[in-house]
Formats: structure tokens, sequence, C-alpha cells
């Protein structure tokens, strides 16, 4: 529901070769245009680690602000940012948006 005042969760998943939690410049993130929810003052994103999918291997979850370039019946939502080394990455996924009641 875009017109909720919460944040949407996102999971970037590590892997063997692949460490989401050190890898990832959380900074750069943006979700179909969203950014990251920064922390008051201190101006820290609202990222952390959390094994999400049971593997063994912390992945990093990061709070996305609700402003995100999406319309009612949109079905994917890009996440794109930068690795530490300025790689971009790029990701999508599938979402449902609802009408608000």
């Amino acid at each position: 529901n875009l017109s909720s005042a919460g944040v949407i969760p996102v999971a970037i998943l590590s892997s063997s070769t692949f460490n989401a939690t050190t890898e990832i410049n959380a900074n750069t993130l943006t979700l179909a245009g969203a950014s990251v929810r920064v922390a008051g003052r201190s101006g820290n994103t609202l990222c952390h680690n959390e094994d999400v999918n049971s593997d063994g291997l912390l992945d990093l979850v990061c709070q996305f602000e609700n402003d995100l370039n999406v319309v009612l019946g949109d079905s994917v939502a890009v996440l794109e940012g930068e690795t530490m080394d300025g790689t971009p990455i790029r990701g999508q996924d599938s979402i449902r948006i609802v009408p608000d009641n």
C-alpha cells in the first residue's frame, strides 16, 4: 500500500562467493527510486544483518522509504546500487501494489 507510512524491508542475499553484509554500499541502494531510510541525525541507513533464508550466511536487510516510483498494477520492483568498490548491482523481484483502503 503506497499510502502507508511504513517501510519496505528488502533482503540482499549472501552466497558462498558474495558477502552482502560487507560488499554492498547501503548508501547507494534504491528500490524503484526510493532510498533506504536513515536514522535521525546520525544519517545511518536502517540496514541490519540477518540470515533470512536459513543458509547459515548473513544477508543484508534494508528498510526502504515507502515512496516507490510504481503504480497500481506494477508487478516488478528494481533494486539498484553499488558494491563498496563501485561495481553496479541490479536485482528485481515481483511485487503486489494494493489499493488504499
